[in-house]
């Protein structure tokens, strides 16, 4: 609690907001919180997965976000981070089987980077784990950013993130594998034909964007461009929680329908419980 009241105390102190600022960019992330669940409603009633869709609107969403919540040099510092980590990992995966499993991605996903890693893969990454980062942050601190923090809490936080987006992939990859197509393990695997190195995978490369964006933006401004409501805190959490729902939903096989309320919810749960607390 005193570490938040000094956190609001300092970015009073030190922060001139703009209200033009903010007012667009609320209007604008309003507009893409409506557009992405569009998407979902869309995804539900057809029952299938239009992922490059829902890619593209979440991660302008969370992009949008995160200029608004850490300023412009620690929104684009994460997001070069997560697509640089993301693409060397998933392109050293494909190329050597050795992160994921033996696996290779299909032309559903096209067009592809060096090709071999669809472009849409990267920014999938940073729409998932921008949230998943927020929420590791308020379950321990009860902040969003900003939290001064040692090596052994940062350790805490990246793998507390880690996991939060690793609970996607397990009802994501069944229904990309089944029935999006989208990419082919090529020697199969105990969960749904999917090798259970793949989540060790996520958890390492998502760890490792986390864990650097934790020990590195320690040294970079946070200047938020308006004012930290609670509301506007939120709605990349809507975003993660509509993905959650989604899985009831269009899940395949149908067996992984059941995966997303027991996995996703809990962080997002305890992340809306610290949020809205105080």
């Amino acid at each position: 609690m005193m570490l938040r009241k000094q956190y609001d105390r300092h970015l009073e102190r030190d922060i001139e907001y703009s209200p033009m600022v903010e007012v667009v960019l609320i209007v604008a992330l309003s507009i893409l919180l409506a557009a992405h669940l569009g998407v979902l409603g869309w995804q539900i009633t057809l029952g299938k997965l239009p992922f490059q869709a829902m890619t593209y609107t979440f991660s302008t969403l969370v992009l949008v976000h995160a200029v608004y919540l850490l300023g412009w040099q620690r929104a684009l510092f994460f997001f070069v981070l997560t697509l640089v980590v993301s693409f060397v990992m998933e392109y050293l995966g494909v190329k050597t089987g050795v992160i994921f499993g033996a696996y290779h991605y299909t032309d559903v996903l096209n067009p592809k980077l060096a090709g071999t890693v669809p472009m849409v893969i990267p920014l999938a990454y940073f729409m998932v784990l921008y949230p998943s980062r927020m929420m590791a942050d308020l379950i321990t601190w009860g902040k969003a950013a900003g939290v001064t923090k040692g090596l052994l809490w940062s350790l805490f936080t990246a793998v507390l993130a880690a996991m939060t987006m690793t609970a996607w992939d397990l009802s994501m990859d069944p229904v990309m594998v089944h029935e999006v197509k989208a990419w082919v393990w090529e020697r199969g695997g105990p969960y749904f034909g999917i090798p259970l190195q793949n989540f060790f995978g996520w958890f390492l490369t998502t760890f490792i964007i986390a864990f650097l964006g934790e020990c590195t933006e320690r040294y970079l401004p946070l200047r938020p461009l308006g004012r930290l409501h609670r509301t506007v805190i939120y709605l990349p959490l809507v975003g993660y929680g509509a993905l959650c729902l989604g899985g009831p939903f269009v899940g395949i096989p149908v067996d992984t329908r059941v995966i997303s309320p027991f996995t996703m919810a809990v962080p997002l749960l305890a992340a809306s419980l610290r949020l809205f607390r105080y």
